[in-house]
């Protein structure tokens, strides 16, 4: 996995963060910060690996803005720390150099143009600061856009066969709340919500002592049932969050069936490196799944390493499985047996396929998957076009492949 390099973002409108991302979009991810402590911008450097800082003045009152620069470059002498703003002003850029900030930057200015300046006065690699011992993790997400059991069922028994290559997570983050950590058998008393309360405290002993495990190995963090509103936390704890995790974990598998279209999905989706899209053979998931990638790419989520998994697959049924990936444009990683009796078992009894019946097709399909989330090779490959392209993509237009 290539870890991106991260900026931190102290603006004062989302306009400004929004042109930065674009500017930086070729050199890495732009984390906004949500407070303007000098105690919780170093936490996020910290915890990010951040590249540099930029930090929006104005020419009539910077006097907070050159403390916080003062302070920033005290605590970290080699962070580069650059001015953003709309005018030039040379009272205002002096008192900035004078602290340490490295160059100011106007808005407009072209995307080439900037990225030229920040690769030559922050020409730090995130990489860099990774051990080759201890690689940052690869994180794969199951998505669906129906609530279901089906993606907690594939995410639980993915997670179980990752887990034997190495130290792995499963986040189970889907809708319903906790089926994947139910269908292990497990209560969690220790959830994702506390971990993003608790991010200042978040090391390998809090992983180890408040995470819980499965008797495989696996460690297991899903949402309460009553996980509370979305907006208790910022963006940049669930950046925070995922970074920190990826350093803990060789692999981590996320749930997210079912999960609704929100900035959450969106920054999660933005921290994978393979996302598994479920399907099943009928219009109504092809209507909704479709749909979900629409705003995913008005969202301008990276969709370029999205591949189709089709679940309760009926072979002699039509749509096939070529027919469905063209449709989709994407590439096919798997189909899954329908296997409803041993659904049901593992659902009521807490022990998964692989002991209850490790040959059932399901089971070995998913391990196929999980040699794919831990290596990216795949067998299947797609097959020859029929009518049901032409139907699903003149039902449901949705524009070109990401």
């Amino acid at each position: 996995m290539t870890e991106r390099n991260s900026y931190i973002a102290i603006t004062r409108s989302q306009d400004s963060t929004d042109w930065l991302t674009g500017v930086l979009a070729e050199l890495g991810e732009v984390v906004p910060a949500d407070d303007v402590k000098v105690e919780r911008i170093l936490q996020l450097t910290d915890s990010l690996l951040a590249s540099a800082v930029f930090l929006e003045m104005d020419s009539a009152d910077y006097q907070q803005e050159l403390m916080l620069i003062e302070r920033l470059i005290t605590a970290k002498p080699f962070l580069p720390v650059f001015v953003i703003g709309n005018e030039v002003n040379q009272d205002m850029l002096l008192a900035a150099m004078r602290v340490g900030a490295r160059d100011f930057i106007k808005f407009g200015t072209r995307a080439v143009e900037v990225v030229a300046e920040v690769k030559r006065l922050a020409p730090f690699d995130a990489r860099a600061q990774l051990s080759p011992t201890n690689p940052v993790g690869r994180i794969t997400a199951v998505l669906s856009a129906r609530p279901s059991a089906d993606a907690a069922m594939l995410a639980m028994h993915l997670a179980l066969a990752v887990q034997e290559s190495g130290p792995t997570l499963l986040l189970d983050l889907g809708v319903p709340h906790g089926d994947a950590a139910f269908f292990l058998g497990l209560t969690p008393a220790f959830t994702f919500i506390d971990a993003l309360h608790n991010l200042h405290h978040l090391d390998a002993t809090l992983i180890e002592t408040g995470f819980e495990k499965h008797k495989s190995g696996l460690t297991v963090l899903s949402l309460p049932d009553e996980p509370g509103p979305a907006n208790q936390f910022t963006s940049a704890d669930i950046y925070v969050l995922m970074r920190t995790l990826r350093r803990h974990f060789a692999n981590i598998v996320v749930n997210l069936g079912g999960t609704a279209q929100s900035e959450l999905l969106t920054l999660l989706l933005a921290n994978v490196d393979q996302i598994m899209l479920l399907i099943e053979q009928t219009l109504p998931s092809c209507r909704q799944n479709i749909q979900l990638l629409k705003r995913l790419r008005e969202e301008k989520v990276a969709l370029g390493h999205v591949g189709l998994v089709i679940d309760r697959y009926l072979p002699k049924l039509q749509p096939d499985a070529a027919s469905l990936a063209k449709s989709f444009e994407l590439p096919l990683l798997s189909v899954l047996a329908p296997s409803g009796m041993a659904r049901i078992a593992t659902m009521n009894s807490g022990i998964s396929m692989y002991e209850l019946s490790p040959n059932n097709p399901y089971a070995l399909s998913v391990r196929k998957l999980a040699r794919f989330a831990v290596n990216g090779e795949t067998e299947l490959e797609s097959q020859p076009l029929n009518l049901w392209r032409r139907l699903v993509l003149a039902l449901f237009p949705y524009g070109s492949k990401a």
